[in-house]
Order: structure tokens, then sequence, then C-alpha cells
């Protein structure tokens, strides 16, 4: 018997492996988040977040990912992504 792939064999394979992919980046933020959670209560504060976050637009990235602007994290606002800033236009050369 001749094997023969399929569109729809590709495609449930390629999405299954995007489910791993996600269930695996889902878990590594999650473990992030509870090393955050200093205090374990559930979300992380800016003092939390910017004591084990050591870039120079930590404060920035905190508060675009705080969607509800209460001062505080939750698992899901963590996990959200973050719209990337459009880059500003470089002048134009004279």
């Amino acid at each position: 018997m001749k094997k023969t792939t399929t569109l729809a064999t590709i495609v449930a394979v390629t999405l299954m492996g995007s489910a791993v992919c996600n269930a695996q980046a889902v878990n590594k933020k999650k473990q992030q988040f509870e090393k955050l959670d200093d205090d374990k209560n559930g979300a992380v504060s800016l003092e939390e977040y910017t004591s084990l976050v050591k870039t120079p637009e930590r404060t920035e990235a905190f508060t675009s990912k705080d969607a509800d602007k209460n001062g505080s994290l939750t698992l899901e606002e963590f996990c959200a992504p973050v719209a990337k800033k459009p880059k500003k236009e470089k002048p134009a050369a004279e």
C-alpha cells in the first residue's frame, strides 16, 4: 500500500505542533510569572517586576502590559503580547 501525504494531514500535523509550542510557551510564561510574584498573591507589582527584569525599558514594558492600569499584572496580562511601537522615522538626508 502506497502512502500519500494529503493537505489535511499536513495541516493537522502543523496545528498539533503549534499547539505543543503554544502550551510550552504558556508554561514558560507561567513559570516566569510565578518567579516574579514574590509575595504569591497572584499578581505581579511594578516593584516585583523591576526587581528581576533588568532591561532599561522595564517600567514601560510593565505599564504597557497592565491593561486595566491597576498597578499590577495578572497572569493573563503578563502573557499577553505587547503591541510594538512604530519605529521613529529617520530624517531624510539632505
